[in-house]
């Protein structure tokens, strides 16, 4: 993990390099996992319309306590 997110240092970084070269299924490990990364960094995460609305009700809430 500390690999895919780049935060091995340089000669961690070499060393893998080299196992992912002579190594086809930590290749492919590593494939699933790089693919698994870009899915959930493309994910457009929203929230639940429930929760919406508990933060406005929430918000509404504070705005008539200060009002008062």
């Amino acid at each position: 993990m500390r690999y895919l997110y780049q935060e091995t240092t340089e000669e961690e970084s070499r060393e893998i390099d080299r196992a992912l070269l002579c190594d086809g299924e930590l290749k492919a490990l590593y494939n699933e996992l790089c693919d698994m990364m870009r899915v959930m960094n493309d994910a457009q995460l929203q929230p639940a319309a429930s929760t919406v609305l508990n933060i406005l009700s929430y918000a509404k809430q504070l705005q008539e306590k200060r009002a008062h």
